[in-house]
């Protein structure tokens, strides 16, 4: 605004200046004209006491020109010219005003010569016409005259417009500056200003409001996003990145602001070049992607501008790894629960259709019968771990109490004896009392799977040893037997849901390939830690540490 200020002046002081100085010519060019004028007029009286031929030659050289014309416009004498030789001048503007008013006035532009002439005629007593004439200076001669004066008052003229014009604007815009719109006071040096600065300081108001409203929900949103476990991305039609949460650097494992770089720097899947297609022609998309071994379901929905085309989208990616791992584990159980259970079943409806068919000799039918029941208890078997196992993935683990783990043991041990011995195994519990709080049938289950499993995958006349104590202040029941072992790079999935090391042992055994799951499960559920300790061929021991 200063500089319009400063050039508005700054212009109108120039045009000013040039009009003065326009008509400071015109006034000057006139008193020259005026004083050419006086100047003939005045030789003309004198010339005109003496004007006949003969005295008219003694004025040969001066430089004015002299003329003596007649009453009819003839040239009677003429001191640059023959007289003869010249037309008449009748017609003559200065002759014919001589003639009427006894004295006549003429300016004349000469093109061949470039100057202008000036004419002074005066009526002589004898009836003819003295004229004098002499040159003058055109306005554009006078100018150039007057050009260094000219030259010198513009450029002073210039420069005090120009400061002028400076003081002048900063001091007009000075009060406007100073005002201060925090205040509702207004300066009284400019009266016209007061309706501007009310209407300034309302609106003021009205987008300090605003400005408190936008930051109050850009708060909530910046809270709300970066408090998402989903990772948030706004991108322009292009793919270059607005904003993001946290959680989408987490997926990406970048740490740097990435807000302005393309999406496609950060991932050059097919799946995130798909995402800006289907932007583009206003189609919401969805896929599920892997990133650093990681499922992560991507939904990117167009966002359209005030004309109604897509202008950016809004993707939101959710890590679906354990929702991918939970069906992959659902696959494998329903898989392998199908398969445990077909076996069985399938080995209950043969003989029971050669019995059917009397297929089977009388001798024989007791044997048949015994493999019936052999496979239906390993059938329930199977269901009834099943059935634990979902209890324990809905998080049923019944009611709690305190309960001494050396007590359980004891009691496991009693129930498992009468098979240990049959196979010439020695189970023994050893320890003291260490009290948790958990349901006494889970820990009940889970030292039991334990025991059995030790007593299963044992060596004949072998021994199983359940030791209960406590390692710093922590409770703990460990159970080692003295079995076949597990290689190392097998120890990790034996608790994984029907893993067998040696499946032809395990069907030997009547085992499930659940036992050791629903112990982990049991544990998990008690806040407990396992630890396995395995040799190969020497035996296992595998501890549940509870906090």
């Amino acid at each position: 605004m200063t500089k319009k200020i400063f050039r508005g002046i700054l212009i109108t002081s120039i045009i000013t200046m040039l009009a003065c100085l326009v008509f400071i010519i015109g006034v000057q060019y006139q008193i020259y004209i005026e004083s050419r004028y006086t100047e003939l007029e005045s030789k003309a009286n004198i010339i005109s006491i003496s004007a006949d031929e003969a005295e008219l030659k003694k004025y040969s050289s001066i430089k004015e020109r002299i003329t003596l014309i007649d009453n009819n416009g003839n040239v009677l004498y003429d001191n640059k010219a023959v007289a003869l030789a010249m037309e008449n001048h009748a017609q003559r503007e200065e002759f014919k005003e001589a003639l009427k008013d006894g004295h006549g006035y003429a300016v004349r532009h000469s093109e061949t010569l470039g100057v202008n002439t000036c004419y002074y005629a005066v009526l002589l007593e004898n009836g003819n016409v003295l004229r004098v004439s002499g040159t003058s200076l055109t306005v554009g001669a006078v100018i150039i005259e007057l050009l260094p004066p000219i030259a010198a008052i513009a450029v002073l003229a210039f420069v005090l417009a120009l400061v002028l014009a400076s003081v002048i604007s900063k001091r007009i815009l000075k009060p406007i500056n100073e005002i201060n719109l925090d205040e509702t006071v207004i300066d009284e040096t400019y009266e016209e200003l007061a309706p501007f600065v009310s209407k300034i300081n309302l609106q003021k108001r009205k987008i300090d409001r605003q400005i408190a409203e936008l930051s109050r929900s850009r708060r909530e949103f910046e809270t709300i996003a970066e408090n998402m476990s989903e990772g948030l991305l706004l991108t322009d039609i292009k793919g270059y990145i607005l904003t993001h949460n946290s959680s989408i650097k987490k997926f990406f494992g970048v740490h740097e602001d990435i807000n302005g770089k393309n999406i496609l720097t950060l991932n050059r899947s097919e799946t995130f070049r798909e995402v800006f297609v289907n932007i583009e022609e206003s189609r919401r998309f969805e896929n599920v992607i892997k990133l650093n071994g990681m499922y992560y379901e991507v939904t990117a929905n167009p966002v359209f501008d005030e004309k109604g085309k897509p202008c950016g989208a809004v993707i939101l990616v959710i890590d679906i790894t354990e929702k991918e791992k939970r069906e992959k584990l659902r696959r494998e159980f329903t898989a392998n629960v199908s398969h445990e259970l077909k076996t069985p079943l399938t080995s209950i409806l043969g003989i029971s259709d050669m019995l059917k068919n009397g297929m089977v000799n009388p001798d024989d039918v007791k044997g048949f019968a015994d493999d019936i029941n052999k496979e239906a208890s390993r059938l329930i078997n199977l269901v009834n771990d099943i059935i634990k196992l979902s209890e324990l993935d809905e998080g049923n683990i019944g009611e709690t109490e305190t309960v001494d783990l050396l007590s359980i043991a004891d009691e496991v041990a009693k129930r498992l004896s009468p098979v240990a011995e049959k196979h010439g195994i020695t189970l023994s519990v050893s320890g003291e009392n260490a009290e948790i709080t958990a349901s006494e049938a889970l820990v009940f289950e889970m030292i039991y799977n334990l025991c059995d499993n030790a007593v299963k995958y044992n060596k004949e006349n072998g021994s199983v040893t359940v030791t209960v104590g406590k390692k710093d202040g922590a409770p703990f029941v460990s159970v080692k037997d003295t079995g076949i072992g597990i290689a190392p790079e097998y120890t990790e999935r034996v608790f994984e849901r029907f893993y067998r090391v040696d499946k032809s042992r395990s069907k030997q055994s009547g085992g499930t390939g659940l036992g050791l799951s629903i112990v982990k499960h049991i544990a998990a559920s008690l806040n407990g830690k396992i630890a396995i300790d395995s040799k190969l061929g020497e035996g296992t021991e595998i501890t549940v540490f509870f906090n």
